[in-house]
């Protein structure tokens, strides 16, 4: 077993406290000589330092939250990896939890994460949560540590946030399809109520406006952003006239490929496809589609650096929030 503080202290000729201090670095009046031997015994013997008592000693845990609506997703997977892998590399750990993108996930599990005295939380909230903005923002607000919105926002809400710029990503990708010589374009869309979904069909819009042309009320077909939303909406877009598809996520697409794939369907010599988030390469097995890319990574450092603004110990007032829109891309295959 592990050597304890009573030990140290009973070795070093010291009081625990003298060694509590020493080890969490803390400010004290003890000589450089008793500091070196506590660090010496603790490094002998190996001692590996008690994270809950530690947490009591400098008020903070080294822990930070993240809230996902689904781990399944490649895009919240990767957002997590690279969260992960930075704090563990700072020296801090990340708890993760997934609402399923529900209301009464993000309701639950912000609590959750804030009774276990977490240094700040990475808040992505549910699609359902548009539908309860006012408690969702109460209840971020009144959290007793910092946060960050990640990815999903409210344009009305002052906090930190972080997003990609959801309507240039639809228009261009749009627009690349319209400059291959397709007009007659489908959406496959979120439920209406998410900010993202709604950003990328203004997007959508704003590309068919440019070339003139009016979308008809059944080329933008709602879907959810998972893989059975997309094999559902595959149906829809075979009663229309479309020759060309504009996915708002891969999840999506991953659907409709499956769909079409059943019925005989090819890609691109049937339907044009462009997708969004560009993390199918693994999944395709040679069928190549452009894709809207979003720097997942990007988002996930800089997201940390917002938090440790907003977390950092030697916080005297309150700054100003901050807030960063990232410009997404086209990879065109």
């Amino acid at each position: 077993m592990s050597i304890t503080i009573k030990e140290i202290a009973r070795l070093a000729g010291v009081s625990p406290s003298s060694v509590s201090l020493v080890l969490n670095d803390r400010p004290n009046r003890i000589s450089e000589q008793k500091k070196n031997l506590i660090l010496q015994i603790a490094e002998n013997n190996q001692y590996i330092p008690n994270a809950a008592a530690r947490s009591l000693v400098t008020r903070k845990n080294n822990t930070f939250g993240l809230l996902i609506p689904d781990i399944e997703n490649p895009f919240f997977s990767k957002l997590s990896k690279t969260l992960e892998l930075q704090l563990r590399a700072e020296g801090y750990s990340l708890i993760i939890v997934n609402s399923n993108d529900t209301f009464e996930g993000d309701m639950i599990l912000i609590d959750l994460l804030a009774a276990k005295g977490i240094d700040g939380i990475f808040v992505v909230i549910s699609n359902e949560s548009y539908l309860h903005q006012d408690i969702i923002e109460q209840k971020l607000s009144q959290l007793n540590l910092p946060f960050v919105m990640v990815d999903r926002i409210f344009d009305s809400f002052s906090c930190n946030k972080i997003y990609f710029d959801n309507v240039e990503g639809s228009y261009i990708a749009t627009r690349y399809l319209l400059e291959k010589g397709h007009r007659k374009i489908a959406c496959i869309c979120n439920t209406f109520i998410s900010h993202n979904s709604l950003s990328r069909i203004h997007g959508y819009r704003n590309a068919m406006t440019e070339y003139g042309i009016k979308v008809p009320k059944e080329y933008i077909i709602p879907a959810n952003y998972r893989i059975e939303g997309g094999y559902e909406a595959a149906k829809q877009v075979l009663d229309t006239d479309c020759t060309a598809i504009f996915v708002c996520n891969d999840m999506m697409t991953l659907g409709i490929l499956r769909y079409f794939s059943e019925q005989g369907i090819h890609v691109p010599e049937d339907y044009a496809i462009v997708s969004y988030d560009n993390l199918l390469s693994d999944y395709l097995f040679g069928i190549e589609i452009s894709s809207v890319n979003q720097d997942v990574e990007e988002l996930g450092i800089k997201a940390w650096n917002i938090m440790k603004k907003a977390a950092r110990p030697d916080k005297k007032e309150e700054t100003n929030q901050t807030e960063i829109c990232l410009m997404p891309t086209l990879v065109i295959h």
